[in-house]
């Protein structure tokens, strides 16, 4: 089973709600930083730093990751060609983050459409496929025919994703602050400098 059929196993991954309770947000992202946060400690405790360990960990990383939505998903990304600045297991998964992001659903995708056309996506397009041709975590695109014949492909970006960036951008700046304050050896990383040059490319982007 794959990353993403692992994920689309799970009952819903409504990213686009996130932002209805701000607080639920704040745990949900503070709860995996923390248990991350353990099992690292736990491994350089034990002595089990062994690349079998890492590659477990970067695994659960990766699923929480998706699980956490598009922000983290990015996150990951970005890491995932940074192997000068984390561990190979955790590059080689996190490249998977890459292509195996979960499609947002047919029916949501019409609802979208319709409400930026105001019309029926009928009118719009002779042919709408449902199925998308590729997911990322910012939108996915779909292969259509136009009325007139042409072929073309429509790419739809994920609802919410302004409001859902405005809160992980509080959140995450909370967990920079926390880690420039109490684990010293990280800030010669300049987390603040990179924190935000993260966001503010990712708000270009939508």
């Amino acid at each position: 089973m794959t990353l993403t059929e692992s994920l689309l196993s799970r009952p819903t991954l409504n990213w686009q709600n996130k932002t209805k309770r701000p607080w639920l947000r704040h745990l949900e992202i503070f709860g995996v930083f923390f248990r991350f946060s353990f099992l690292l400690s736990w491994d350089f405790l034990s002595r089990n730093n062994t690349s079998f360990s890492r590659k477990r960990r970067a695994k659960w990383l990766t699923f929480q990751l998706i699980t956490l939505g598009p922000t983290f998903i990015k996150i990951g990304q970005s890491l995932s060609t940074r192997g000068d600045l984390i561990p190979l297991e955790y590059v080689q998964e996190f490249a998977k983050l890459q292509d195996q992001v979960p499609p947002f659903s047919a029916d949501l995708v019409i609802s979208i459409l319709e409400t930026e056309f105001t019309k029926p996506v009928g009118e719009v397009f002779a042919i709408f496929a449902d199925q998308p041709l590729a997911s990322a975590s910012l939108g996915q695109v779909h292969l259509a025919q136009l009325p007139n014949g042409d072929e073309v492909v429509v790419k739809v970006q994920r609802p919410g994703l302004e409001a859902l960036f405005n809160l992980d951008f509080e959140v995450l700046h909370q967990i920079v602050r926390f880690l420039n304050t109490y684990i010293r050896i990280l800030r010669k990383y300049h987390l603040e400098s990179i924190y935000r040059e993260f966001f503010s490319l990712l708000f270009q982007e939508i």
